[in-house]
């Protein structure tokens, strides 16, 4: 024998669950429910300190023995200023070095650009010239070139005017006029000047760190600057630099790192070249920073005070504070316990809350929620008040208070005026016993209302979720609205951080619905919109196989159900649940579909020649019991399930029954064996399928009638279901009957409207004449 737990099993021990049945009266059930939510909302009641924070002590207190107790707030203060005087933990960021050799490459080939465009230096021996004779005869205005030009071809130069370093200059280069080459070096140093005229041209637009000291520079002594910037700039960025740090700094890290053997110009050079890529390589992680002063802050031991035994702790009338309460606490001197007066209030209004919905519930009349629908609305509950005790007032975690779940799932299950009930009543009770701040409460309460009002609309689990994500966007957007009006000097980026917190906590909870509400849906067997949408679909797999092995009970189920639909359209009850009820109320009729006259399509009839009436009439009863069968083998939902056998009622198998009266006497017929087993329609639902389905037959015979004569037909025939008393317990009144007629009549009118008559097309017999090969 299988120990495994079926769903069905389940069901069937929540059916067996003692009714529901308070209204002024509170039975077992009612205090069972009160007396759960106490237990849960009630915690922070049974161990409460009589003595709390920011009370007067009537006494002086005095240390009833010695002990060491944990000063909790001074190991606080220690722990928040080891995590403040944590050291950042940096991390190397390599794409940064990349990026800044990237740049002095590119200054460096700048500048070798622009000593290209000038020429090596010296540009002729030095045996001629000395290095820096080179230098000034090239950088020499024009006229100053020209005047020292024509002194030195001149065989009697007058010097007497001159400067002393253009007296140098000429006498150098009339010593090359004694080697007869002077010529050829004053050609020279004319295509020299012409190239360095270029070169400073290009380094008026070169970066500034060049200035006018580049051109200064030997071939040699760039090759050095340029060696000296690269090796300098790579230990710096071995090194790491973190950001922020001063220039000042950064220069006196570059000059560190200088080579002695360069001049002055040069270490100038290297060091505004250095400067000018480098950049921080180091950036803070924060998240190893955190874990750092974590773990400084754990390892702060607790800070303990010793308590002697008679010492005074607090005198008479002194406040108790924080650090105090935690003392004393210890001590075992705050006289904990059950705090009766406020549990009693919790208790009044946990009560007046539910007595108020359940009022509601009978105002509005017949309930149709059974023992497991209000034993899951009683679970969802004490699941979110279990979350809230559990969040607590936590700010960062308040946004994960589950109001929305709740909402989507009551106004899911339920309906929406249900599920914003639920909130309303259960508000006090909720705000009283979780203590929550009102900046916390009021948003997650206002983002359960909206989920729960609006969800009730919805036909898709893609539309739920959507509508999860505005709930949690409310619940946000109402947390940053309150912070604003009420809360003097915050601050926008700790609000905008709360807010997202809100917001993200509401869409945790829309996803928590929409994961669980399949489940519950199963378990509990709850037919939602959404689910009945879904069974509606004509591709699921039982309405598929109807369609395929009996399409003439399929085309009759259609055409019951656009006529039950209209007609719940029509009065106000529930369509959705008519439509799906309607399209698996003949699903039994697939196991012998040619056993009922709409599956023939002209074949022989099987009831001709069976003969027998009390076996014709044994297998279309049968279609009854064979759908609940199929309807528990697919898992349709019980209330689905009803329509099966409620749509028939008691009715009688008339032809059978009057074959059987014509061939036994009607005194050998008995009349339970040609009715249906029923039970007669117990909802308004099944009631208006059993009408819609009695109409359908009379409907689809009419021809040639008017619509007053349409109406009087189904008239007569729905007054007949009514005299039969198949629709007593249904909750239909016999004044709806003439409009339940003249919608059934508008849906056949629609369905059978006239059409054009199109002629017929001339046609030859030859063209009818197959085609000759």
């Amino acid at each position: 024998m299988s120990s495994s737990l079926s769903v069905d099993d389940l069901r069937s021990g929540f059916s067996k669950l003692p009714v529901w049945k308070p209204l002024f009266g509170w039975p077992l059930p009612f205090l069972v429910a009160v007396l759960l939510l106490t237990v849960v909302l009630g915690l922070r009641f049974y161990n409460e300190p009589q003595l709390s924070v920011g009370t007067r002590v009537d006494r002086t207190l005095i240390a009833p023995r010695t002990a060491e107790v944990v000063d909790w707030e001074e190991t606080q203060k220690a722990q928040i200023s080891a995590r403040t005087g944590a050291v950042q933990v940096f991390a190397l960021e390599p794409q940064m070095d990349d990026q800044v050799l990237r740049r002095l490459e590119d200054l460096l080939t700048e500048g070798n650009q622009v000593l290209g465009t000038a020429g090596n230096l010296p540009y002729v021996s030095t045996g001629v010239l000395s290095t820096a004779t080179q230098a000034t005869l090239r950088a020499l205005p024009q006229t100053e070139w020209q005047k020292i030009k024509q002194l030195a071809i001149s065989n009697q130069p007058q010097l007497a005017d001159l400067s002393p370093g253009e007296r140098s200059l000429v006498l150098a280069l009339s010593k090359r006029r004694a080697a007869n080459d002077l010529d050829n070096l004053l050609i020279r140093i004319e295509r020299v000047r012409q190239s360095y005229l270029l070169a400073v041209a290009r380094n008026r637009t070169a970066p500034v760190v060049y200035q006018e000291r580049l051109l200064n520079l030997t071939t040699a002594q760039w090759r050095q600057v340029s060696a000296e910037a690269r090796q300098v700039t790579r230990r710096l960025l071995a090194m790491g630099i973190v950001p922020g740090l001063p220039q000042q700094i950064r220069q006196q890290g570059v000059v560190a790192q200088l080579s002695s053997s360069l001049s002055a110009v040069e270490r100038q050079i290297v060091i505004d070249l250095v400067l000018s890529v480098i950049q921080a390589n180091l950036s803070i992680d924060r998240l190893e920073t955190l874990r750092e002063a974590e773990r400084n802050a754990q390892s702060i031991q607790p800070i303990q005070i010793h308590i002697e035994a008679g010492q005074v702790l607090l005198r008479q009338g002194d406040v108790v504070t924080p650090r105090w309460f935690e003392i004393l606490d210890q001590l075992h001197m705050t006289q904990r316990g059950i705090n009766w007066l406020e549990l009693g209030l919790l208790v009044l209004l946990e009560a007046t809350g539910l007595q108020v919905l359940l009022w509601r519930e009978g105002k509005r009349g017949k309930c149709c929620l059974r023992t497991t629908d209000r034993l899951l609305t009683l679970i969802i509950v004490l699941w979110t008040a279990g979350i809230g005790v559990i969040i607590g007032n936590s700010w960062g975690w308040g946004g994960f208070l589950p109001f929305i779940t709740t909402g989507l799932l009551l106004g899911n299950f339920y309906g929406s005026r249900r599920g914003v009930g639920v909130l309303l009543a259960l508000a006090l009770p909720f705000w009283y016993g979780l203590k929550l701040p009102f900046a916390i409460f009021l948003p997650v309460l206002a983002g359960g209302l909206i989920a729960a009002w609006l969800v009730g609309r919805l036909r898709s689990r893609e539309e739920v979720a959507l509508l999860g994500i505005l709930a949690a966007l409310t619940q946000g957007a109402v947390y940053a609205v309150l912070t604003v009006l009420f809360t003097q000097g915050y601050d926008w980026r700790q609000l905008a951080i709360q807010t997202l917190q809100m917001a993200g906590g509401g869409l945790v909870c829309s996803i928590v619905a929409l994961g669980a509400s399949p489940y519950l849906e199963r378990l509990f067997d709850v037919v939602t919109p959404v689910r009945l949408s879904e069974l509606a679909n004509p591709n699921r797999s039982l309405l598929k196989r109807l369609a395929t092995e009996a399409p003439g009970t399929f085309q009759h189920t259609m055409f019951v159900a656009n006529l039950a639909e209209a007609a719940a359209q029509c009065l106000g009850d529930n369509a959705d649940l008519v439509r799906a009820g309607t399209l698996y109320h003949d699903i039994g009729k697939m196991v012998r579909a040619r056993y009922f006259i709409e599956n023939q399509m002209g074949m022989n009839n099987p009831h001709v020649q069976l003969d027998d009436p009390w076996r014709s009439a044994a297998i279309i009863r049968d279609h009854v019991s064979d759908g609940l069968k199929l309807a528990r083998k697919y898992g349709l939902p019980k209330v689905i399930q009803d329509f099966i056998p409620e749509h028939q009622g008691t009715i009688q198998i008339a032809y059978f029954y009057h074959q059987a009266c014509q061939q036994a006497g009607p005194e050998n017929v008995r009349d339970e064996d040609f009715r249906y087993a029923g039970p007669a329609p117990q909802s308004r639902e099944t009631g208006l399928v059993m009408l819609a389905d009695a109409c359908e037959a009379a409907l689809r015979s009419l021809r040639d009638v008017t619509e007053s004569e349409a109406v009087a037909l189904v008239q007569r025939i729905l007054c007949a279901r009514w005299r039969e008393g198949q629709l007593v317990d249904s909750g239909l009144r016999e004044e709806e009957l003439p409009q339940i007629s003249r919608v059934f009549v508008k849906v056949w009118r629609e369905q059978n409207h006239q059409r054009i008559r199109y002629p017929a097309p001339a046609c030859t017999t030859a063209e009818f004449q197959p085609t000759r090969r």
